[in-house]
């Protein structure tokens, strides 16, 4: 794969596409190779450039192919010598950079006017509100992964369950009214649903299209499925 260029202030949609490339990288390798993080190396913002060097010349010492991202790197950082094929590279900025500093790159930019918060479709779930259906392909068409939401959609069970500590005020009276709609069985049922669908998803026993309109009809459950 040639080395990618995520940039752009679209913070948002810019993660969604790269949970979207590590799940990629990471079904290449069959069932097994899953979340290994040996092969899925995170270099953080303002990791020293010293360690980055480092770290992606050791890679050759791996028979098996990893994937390095480095998160807002030194922008004077590139090195042509240090890539091999041992590694796939991406490097992911949440502000625009010039692409013609990153030649060799192939260049993703994720501007302002294509964020899309994926909380208006999490409030429809949990108000069981059929638009939630409508949300959901707008979500899709601007390149939501299906994975994302499924673990935005744990974070809003896990937040039923158990009202987040440090939530805001208007974040409990909000979910005190979302909890009135699910009896703890239910969100125990759903959270339990989500995982089976996760499952067969990853194991192929599952078409992503019906998957995602199950995500969505487990909470609403108007079709009778």
């Amino acid at each position: 794969m040639k080395p990618l260029l995520l940039h752009g202030p679209a913070k948002a949609a810019s993660r969604i596409k790269l949970l979207e490339l590590k799940q990629k990288f990471s079904a290449k390798g069959g069932p097994s190779f899953g979340w290994n993080p040996n092969n899925i190396v995170v270099l953080e913002e303002g990791t020293d450039l010293k360690i980055i060097k480092e770290t992606l010349s050791a890679q050759s010492l791996f028979s098996d192919e990893q994937l390095i991202i480095l998160e807002n790197p030194p922008e004077d950082f590139f090195d042509y010598e240090l890539r091999t094929v041992n590694y796939e590279l991406i490097l992911w900025f949440d502000h625009k950079v010039d692409p013609k500093d990153w030649h060799g790159f192939e260049e993703l930019f994720f501007p302002e006017s294509k964020e899309v918060s994926v909380f208006p479709f999490l409030d429809l779930l949990a108000a069981k509100d059929t638009k939630a259906y409508l949300e959901f392909y707008k979500l899709k068409n601007a390149g939501f992964d299906i994975y994302y939401l499924l673990t935005m959609i744990f974070y809003l069970l896990r937040s039923l369950a158990v009202t987040p500590k440090k939530a805001p005020d208007f974040v409990k009276k909000k979910l005190d009214r979302q909890r009135a709609n699910f009896s703890k069985e239910k969100i125990t049922d759903l959270y339990k649903n989500m995982l089976e669908i996760d499952f067969k998803i990853k194991s192929g026993f599952l078409e992503k299209d019906h998957a995602e309109f199950l995500l969505v009809n487990k909470f609403i459950g108007s079709l009778g499925f």
